[in-house]
């Protein structure tokens, strides 16, 4: 499963130009990629990190064992960048700890990582909104 799951995100990538920033396609490439896992008879679901606090990212569980976000190149931290969102970069928060480090490079490096133990629960700690930017 892992190698039709690297085979399919890859192919999707390759359908933009490496040159255009994957900011704001998350939607996009999880929406594709979910139809094309799905065509593969592969279980998966779509997630929104927005739990009506103001801001929207989408990432997909595989099977339950797969987190893939392919576009999570976004969120790391840019030179003479601030966040305006986020409390820090959710990648910087990440690699606080060394399960978060891995998570970060396997999501830079091919879009998805395989769980373990609390690994989704650290990955979505990285969302942490500023004060005054969640939604009443």
């Amino acid at each position: 499963m892992e190698e039709m799951i690297r085979f399919v995100i890859f192919n999707n990538l390759n359908e933009v130009s490496s040159e255009i920033p994957l900011d704001g396609l998350c939607y996009y490439f999880a929406n594709n990629i979910k139809a094309d896992l799905e065509m593969m008879e592969i279980p998966v679901t779509m997630y929104n990190i927005n739990n009506g606090e103001g801001y929207n990212h989408y990432y997909l569980l595989a099977d339950n064992d797969y987190l893939i976000d392919p576009t999570y190149t976004q969120f790391l931290p840019k030179a003479g960048e601030k966040t305006i969102m986020f409390e820090d970069f959710p990648a910087k928060i990440l690699e606080r700890s060394e399960r978060g480090k891995l998570i970060v490079k396997d999501l830079v490096c091919d879009g998805y990582h395989k769980l373990s133990d609390d690994d989704l629960n650290i990955y979505l700690s990285g969302f942490k909104l500023k004060e005054g930017r969640k939604q009443k």
